[in-house]
């Protein structure tokens, strides 16, 4: 069968990888277009069509980039129709995805939403394109599924959290201090996002705090999808830098400053604890004020419905309160009261593969209706 894939960003990209191999592990005669990264490139053996990468922005950087991404749409809108695919699979990227699932079932081909856009959160009227648009919806969060119930839409499973399956597989370094020269002192992980905004916002506050905890071996999680100079920039020489070795950090960290998205969660797998931060544009953050429902931030204490991971956002992000906040999780208190509450986490998530269950579930329901 014939699979259109959407993917946008850094996390996009990881998940997207491992749905299409365990598509090639199911379906011998699998065939993709793909819009996505590197780690999709790979699954597929082949580069991606469109690279994925030009599409992660946020906040006021999307207002400014909103022409390229127009025309992004409009090639991916041509490119579907004359690839004629078996099935459209959109994963995370809402505000992009959700313009183009539209065009895709008007144009009569099935579509399917994995990791769908946070309604419970902000943008709830977004339920009625769901319900318009999309055959299916596979969630990876448990509580997502019985909100969307709720909401009236039924064509929606939990299908476990992929990141359960990654952390799982991943396999102890013992050669990454060496590798990438880190001395023996114990170290906080620094892990700034995978947009260009969140970096240039969040990381010259991370680094800051190495001045005050000498005792600790400060290192930055960088992406060679990013540009190098952005990094070298920021980062004083008492900082270290290393390249695509995020899970390597986190599993030797004794504490990390984490961007509020995806690595929070995977911190909590590594059982690593955590500082969530996040900043934006004024007006950006005004707008998100405005039309976001929800209390927390971070996945871990939306998930336990209470702040058991500290949020600094935006005003409250501030280089004193960090250090605080930083003391506070080096020293001890905070620590016990987190790893418990991962433990709650990870049981509430589930061993599934997640990726193995929803390419099941498409090649069926694909395979019904074609």
């Amino acid at each position: 069968m014939r699979y259109y894939i959407i993917a946008g960003e850094h996390s996009g990209d990881m998940h997207g990888a491992d749905l299409i191999r365990q598509l090639k592990a199911i379906d011998g005669h699998a065939d993709f277009w793909a819009c996505g990264g590197g780690q999709m490139s790979q699954a597929i053996g082949e580069p991606c069509r469109v690279d994925g990468s030009t599409m992660a922005y946020m906040g006021i950087d999307f207002l400014k980039k909103w022409y390229t991404l127009w025309k992004l749409l409009k090639f991916c809108q041509k490119s579907l129709l004359d690839y004629r695919p078996d099935v459209v699979i959109l994963i995370d990227y809402s505000g992009f995805n959700m313009r183009l699932a539209p065009f895709a079932k008007r144009h009569g081909f099935q579509v399917h939403y994995y990791i769908p856009p946070k309604i419970w959160a902000h943008g709830r009227q977004r339920i009625e394109k769901i319900k318009q648009y999309v055959d299916h919806v596979w969630s990876i969060l448990p509580f997502e599924a019985a909100y969307y119930h709720a909401q009236g839409y039924d064509a929606i499973d939990y299908v476990g959290n992929p990141l359960v399956q990654s952390v799982a597989d991943y396999a102890i370094n013992p050669d990454f201090r060496a590798a990438n020269k880190l001395d023996e002192r114990p170290i906080v992980a620094l892990l700034p996002g995978s947009r260009l905004d969140e970096i240039r916002r969040l990381l010259p506050l991370m680094v800051a705090q190495a001045e005050h905890f000498k005792a600790y071996q400060f290192v930055v999680a960088g992406l060679r999808a990013m540009p190098a100079s952005l990094y070298q920039a920021i980062c004083p020489p008492t900082v270290q830098l290393v390249y695509d070795q995020t899970y390597d950090l986190m599993a030797v960290a004794q504490a990390g400053v984490i961007a509020s998205g995806t690595a929070s969660l995977e911190a909590a797998l590594f059982d690593l604890p955590q500082i969530v931060v996040y900043k934006t544009h004024p007006f950006a953050y005004w707008f998100y004020k405005w039309v976001v429902t929800v209390k927390h931030i971070s996945l871990v204490n939306l998930l336990m419905h209470h702040p058991v991971v500290p949020e600094l956002i935006q005003y409250q992000l501030t280089g004193n309160k960090l250090c605080i906040a930083l003391q506070d999780l080096l020293s001890g208190h905070g620590r016990v009261q987190q790893k418990e509450a991962y433990a709650v986490v990870r049981r509430l998530l589930g061993q599934q593969h997640a990726a193995g269950a929803v390419a099941k579930c498409i090649v069926a329901h694909t395979k019904r209706t074609v």
